[in-house]
């Protein structure tokens, strides 16, 4: 494979280049340039998730007995060209790349030395609820099948949510925490805050304690103020709004698995119940999804769940390989 330049390099290499660039302040312009290179191959893909990998590897948390025990500065140093990789962390370093302004420009970028960083990823499986300790003390709690970047440095902390949700307990700091989700982010100390992010780019920051900036659109744009039991809501549009009952968007008991709900449709909370599911429920009648219900349910357990549900509601169980149907008796 031949890069910028005319040099040659593998697709390892260029997988781990990718995984790098798009860490860094580039990663949305140079988005769809990936996703053609990532699907135009098997061999591609395959490469990535090998670096996906190896970076999950590298990441020294807070939450190793070994080597959770201090906040080291990040390792620098000049690489070759826009394929080179980092050596391995030093105990919670992060990884910190810089481009050499004799190699060549990484993708989308022409010409010119970049710096580049890659965040350690701490991630969740379907079904799990997880609460990792950070480098600074603080904490995040993600919830299913959920993503969060840690990038922290000595005059720095920043984290960006993937995907998800995240309830993050932010200790107060020389500097401030700044937190990416979608187009935009939010900034906290001394706070814990709840945020959420969909499929369609649609986030939620609820602040459960303290005070926050929010943003819909990173750096630029308004930024508003957001105090302990509020939230604002933006999406690609890049608006911020209000979030009026922040309770029923983010439930405060989520990260144990539970939500409270004084009333919500059946197919709703089913929807809401089944992002835990290994096997999912089925409501086999219309009528029965638009059904209201209220309640604290524990919404992590779906056979128990199910269970709790049909006894409500007088409905049959019907447990099969395939889902569990909720259906009239």
């Amino acid at each position: 494979m031949s890069g910028p330049g005319g040099h040659d390099y593998t697709v390892d290499e260029v997988a781990r280049a990718w995984l790098v660039k798009l860490r860094g302040g580039d990663g949305d312009a140079l988005r769809d340039e990936f996703d053609a290179w990532l699907q135009a191959s098997a061999e591609h893909r395959e490469a990535y998730r090998r670096a996906e990998k190896r970076m999950a590897a590298l990441a020294i948390l807070k939450t190793s007995p070994r080597h959770g025990t201090a906040h080291a500065e990040a390792r620098r140093g000049r690489v070759r060209g826009w394929f080179a990789w980092g050596a391995a962390a030093t105990a919670l370093a992060l990884l910190i790349i810089a481009i050499g302004a004799a190699g060549a420009p990484l993708p989308g970028q022409p010409g010119g030395a970049a710096r580049a960083f890659a965040a350690e990823p701490i991630e969740t499986q379907r079904g799990e609820i997880r609460t990792f300790q950070l480098a600074d003390g603080s904490s995040a709690t993600l919830d299913t099948d959920s993503r969060l970047d840690v990038a922290f440095a000595k005059d720095a902390r920043s984290v960006r949510l993937v995907r998800g949700r995240v309830r993050l307990s932010v200790v107060r700091g020389d500097v401030p925490l700044k937190i990416e989700a979608g187009r935009g982010g939010a900034i906290a100390n001394d706070a814990e805050i709840d945020l959420s992010l969909d499929a369609e780019g649609t986030v939620v920051a609820s602040l459960r304690r303290g005070a926050a900036e929010v943003r819909a659109d990173g750096d630029s744009g308004e930024a508003k103020r957001v105090e302990a039991g509020s939230a604002l809501a933006y999406g690609p549009g890049k608006r911020l709004a209000p979030v009026a009952a922040p309770a029923t968007v983010i439930p405060a008991g989520w990260p144990a698995g539970w939500a409270d709900y004084r009333s919500i449709r059946l197919g709703a909370l089913v929807a809401e119940a089944n992002r835990y599911a290994a096997v999912p429920i089925v409501i086999d009648d219309s009528a029965i999804a638009a059904r209201e219900v209220s309640g604290r349910f524990h919404i992590s357990e779906t056979e128990a769940f199910a269970e709790r549900i049909a006894m409500l509601l007088d409905l049959a169980v019907d447990s099969q390989a395939d889902a569990i149907h909720l259906s009239r008796r």
